[in-house]
C-alpha cells in the first residue's frame, strides 16, 4: 500500500465544497501554478499567495483574523492511517475565535468535537459542517476560542512541558 505525503489527493475530493456550501474559500497556497490557480478561481475559490503571509507575522495574524473559519484537507497518510494529526494553523484559528472545519485524522480522541471544531470524512460531511457553522456562527466562534484556551493555552502547555522536564 502506498501513502502520499501531500494534501493534493484529499483536496481534489473537495473542489466543489464551496459551491455546494454556498460560501467562498480563500486558501493561501504555496506552490500553485497559474493553471491550477485559474482552475480553482473558475470554480469559486479565491486563491491567495502564501509566501507573503508566511514571511510577515502581522500579515499572517490579519489573514487569520480576517477569515471566517478554517477549512482544510489533511495529508493522505494522516487520513488513511488515522494518525490524530492536528495542525498548528488550526490551533491558531481556534485561538483567534475562528471555527475550524478540517478533515478527520482521528484527533477527536484528544479534542472535543461539534462546537468550534468540526471534522469531516467526505465532501458531503464538509458541506454539512460548514452549514452548521453558518447557522450559528457566534456559538461556534465562542466555542473555538474556549477550546483553544482549554487545550492550547500557554499556561496548560507550559505546565505540561515543565512537568515532563521534571521542573
Amino acid at each position: 500500500m502506498t501513502y502520499t505525503w501531500t494534501k493534493s489527493a484529499e483536496f481534489l475530493k473537495l473542489l466543489d465544497v464551496p459551491r455546494r456550501a454556498g460560501v467562498t474559500f480563500s486558501p493561501a497556497l504555496v506552490r500553485a501554478d497559474r493553471e491550477t490557480v485559474a482552475m480553482l478561481e473558475r470554480i469559486g475559490w479565491q486563491v491567495i499567495a502564501a509566501g507573503p503571509l508566511s514571511r510577515d507575522l502581522d500579515r499572517y495574524r490579519e489573514f487569520i483574523r480576517g477569515s471566517t473559519a478554517e477549512f482544510s484537507a489533511a495529508k493522505d497518510q494522516n487520513v488513511r492511517l488515522c494518525t490524530g494529526w492536528f495542525s498548528d494553523r488550526s490551533a491558531t484559528y481556534l485561538a483567534a475565535g475562528r471555527p475550524v472545519v478540517v478533515q478527520d485524522t482521528g484527533f477527536d480522541v484528544a479534542l472535543p468535537m461539534g462546537e468550534g471544531l468540526l471534522a469531516f470524512g467526505t465532501a458531503e460531511e464538509a458541506v454539512a459542517a460548514i452549514g452548521e457553522i453558518t447557522a450559528d456562527y457566534p456559538r461556534h466562534s465562542r466555542a473555538a476560542k474556549e477550546l483553544a484556551e482549554a487545550y492550547f493555552g500557554a499556561e496548560m502547555i507550559l505546565a505540561r512541558l515543565l512537568e515532563a522536564a521534571g521542573a
